[in-house]
C-alpha cells in the first residue's frame, strides 16, 4: 500500500547521473581547459582524474536513488532522502495545489513518468518531485494525494471500488489547427534571444578582427544580397519556432472535471498538468501580429501558486489556438465564472499622440547614428520610424477596459495584443498614477495586480486613460472592497 516506504524506479539513477554531469563534470572539465593546455606531458593524469570523478558520480547516483523513499501516511506525503545526512520532508494534502506528470524521452523508453508536486508556497521549482516512477504508480499517487481519506489501487492493481471521475468537457487540438498554431506562433523572439546569448559566449573564442573582416565584407555587398541573408536567417528562425511549437503542443487535450482542469500535451516530452479551478486568478487572451489578422488567439490561465508552465511566464495555456468567435463559448464551458464581453471603453483621442511618441522616440535614438554614418541607407531608417508610428497608433486603438459588477477587463498591446479578464475578488491591489505630462492632458495610468508564482503580484495596466474613467474604476474597486 502507499503507506509503506517505496523507492523510485532504478532508472532514477540515470537521471541523477545526468544531473551530476550537468552540474559537476561539465563545469569541472571546462574550468580545467587552461591547465590541460599547459600540462601536455601529464595529460594522462587528467584522464584518470575524470575517470575517477565519473566513478564517484555513478556511485553517488546509485546511493541517492537507494536512500530516497516516499510514502503517504495519514494526510501527508512523506519523503526521506540524503546519503549521509537524512532529510525528511512532510507535505500535507491540504497544501497541495496540483500533481503534474511529465514523461521525457528516457521516461517513455522505460514506461515511466516524473511526478512534480506543487503547493501554494512553491516557487519556480516543485515542492517535491519523484524523478522516475512507473506510469501506473504515478497515477495512483496522484489520485491518493487528491482524495481525502480515500483508498486507491495498490501496486498489485486491486481497486478500492472508487470510480474514476468522468470529464465534464473535453477538447483536443486537430492537426490543421496545430499546424496553423505552429506557423503563426510568436516563438521567433525566443530563438532570437537564444542566438544573442550564444553569440555573447562565442565572442570570447572568436579570433580578433573577425567581426571587422565580416563587416568589411558585408559593406561591399549589394543591398539585395544583404536582404537575402537577412531573409534566410528569418526563415531559419521561423522554421525552428514551428518545430518548437509542434513539439510542445502535439496531442494537446484539455479536460474539465468538477474542481480542476487536466491538460495533456507534448510530443517528445509528454506533460500532464492539473490546474485547480480555485487557483485561477484570471484569463489572458493573446493575439500576436500573425494571428490577429486571421482572427485567432491563444487562451491562457493566470494561476496562483507554483510555476506550472515556466515557458508561458507562469501562465498555463488553456488552448494554444482558438478562433475569436470560439473564445466566448470555450470560456463558458471550461471557466463559467468568467465572462468575455465586447463593449470596450476606449481611450480619448488626445492619448493617441502620446502612444505614437512613445513608440517613435526609442527608434529615432537608435536610427540617428545610422542616418549620420550611412546616409545612403537613410530610407531604411525612415521606413522603420514609420512602422514604429503605426505600431504606436495600434497600441492606442487597441487599449481599452470593461468593468461590470464582478469583473474587470483590460486590453493593451506591446507587439501582441493581450486581454486580461479578472474577477474583482482576485485583484490584490488597484491604483492609478499620473505625471506632469499626463496631468496637462487630464490622463492617468491605471494598473492592478493579481497573485502569481509564490504569491508575488503580476501586474497589468492601461496607460493614458481619461480621468473620469480611471476614477470610475477606482471607485468600483474601493466600493466593493469596503
Amino acid at each position: 500500500m502507499m503507506s509503506e516506504a517505496r523507492r523510485m524506479h532504478p532508472a532514477a539513477t540515470i537521471f541523477n547521473f545526468i544531473a551530476m554531469i550537468k552540474d559537476v563534470l561539465i563545469p569541472a572539465v571546462i574550468g580545467s581547459f587552461a591547465l590541460i593546455r599547459n600540462i601536455d606531458a601529464a595529460s594522462w593524469v587528467w584522464v584518470l582524474v575524470i575517470l575517477g570523478l565519473l566513478l564517484v558520480m555513478i556511485g553517488s547516483s546509485f546511493l541517492s536513488w537507494y536512500r530516497f523513499t516516499y510514502r503517504i501516511e495519514g494526510e501527508e506525503l512523506r519523503i526521506e532522502s540524503g546519503i549521509f545526512i537524512r532529510k525528511k520532508r512532510y507535505i500535507s494534502k491540504n497544501r497541495i495545489q496540483s500533481i503534474d506528470l511529465t514523461a521525457g524521452v528516457i521516461h517513455r523508453i522505460f514506461g515511466l513518468v516524473k511526478v512534480e508536486v506543487q503547493t501554494a508556497g512553491s516557487d519556480n521549482s516543485a515542492e517535491a518531485g519523484l524523478k522516475a516512477v512507473s506510469r501506473k504508480e504515478g497515477e495512483v499517487l496522484r489520485e491518493a494525494l487528491k482524495r481525502d481519506k480515500a483508498e486507491v489501487a495498490d501496486e498489485t492493481g486491486e481497486s478500492s471500488g472508487i470510480e474514476e471521475p468522468k470529464a465534464i468537457a473535453q477538447r483536443t487540438i486537430g492537426l490543421k489547427r496545430l499546424l496553423l498554431a505552429a506557423t503563426t506562433s510568436g516563438g521567433i523572439g525566443v530563438f532570437l534571444s537564444l542566438f544573442a546569448v550564444v553569440g555573447s559566449q562565442i565572442n570570447q573564442i572568436i579570433p580578433d578582427g573577425f567581426f571587422m573582416n565580416v563587416y568589411n565584407w558585408a559593406i561591399h555587398l549589394s543591398i539585395v544580397i544583404l536582404l537575402f541573408f537577412v531573409l534566410l536567417v528569418c526563415v531559419g528562425v521561423w522554421l525552428m519556432a514551428i518545430a518548437g511549437t509542434l513539439l510542445r503542443y502535439s496531442f494537446f487535450t484539455i479536460r474539465k472535471y468538477k474542481e480542476e482542469l487536466f491538460i495533456t500535451r507534448g510530443l517528445l516530452e509528454k506533460k500532464q498538468v492539473t490546474v485547480p479551478l480555485n487557483r485561477i486568478q484570471g484569463i489572458r487572451i493573446q493575439e500576436n501580429i500573425f494571428r490577429q489578422p486571421l482572427g485567432y488567439a491563444a487562451v491562457y490561465a493566470e494561476v496562483a501558486g507554483g510555476a506550472l508552465d515556466k515557458n508561458d511566464d507562469f501562465s498555463i495555456a488553456l488552448f494554444p489556438l482558438l478562433k475569436r468567435t470560439e473564445i466566448k463559448s470555450f470560456v463558458q464551458e471550461y471557466l463559467p465564472g468568467f465572462q468575455i464581453e465586447d463593449k470596450w471603453g476606449h481611450l480619448p483621442t488626445r492619448s493617441a499622440r502620446r502612444f505614437i511618441l512613445r513608440s517613435i522616440i526609442p527608434v529615432v535614438v537608435i536610427a540617428a547614428p545610422i542616418l549620420y554614418f550611412f546616409p545612403f541607407y537613410s530610407w531604411m531608417a525612415l521606413i522603420i520610424i514609420a512602422a514604429a508610428a503605426v505600431l504606436g497608433y495600434l497600441r492606442f486603438r487597441d487599449a481599452g477596459f470593461i468593468i461590470n459588477e464582478k469583473q474587470l477587463s483590460f486590453r493593451s498591446r506591446m507587439l501582441n495584443r493581450e486581454t486580461i479578464v479578472v474577477d474583482r475578488k482576485r485583484i490584490q491591489s488597484l491604483s492609478a498614477s499620473d505625471h506632469w505630462f499626463q496631468r496637462r492632458k487630464s490622463l492617468q495610468t491605471v494598473y492592478f495586480s493579481i497573485a502569481s508564482h509564490s504569491g508575488v503580484g503580476k501586474s497589468f495596466l492601461v496607460k493614458d486613460m481619461e480621468n473620469k474613467d480611471a476614477e470610475a474604476i477606482r471607485n468600483w474597486y474601493s466600493f466593493h472592497s469596503n
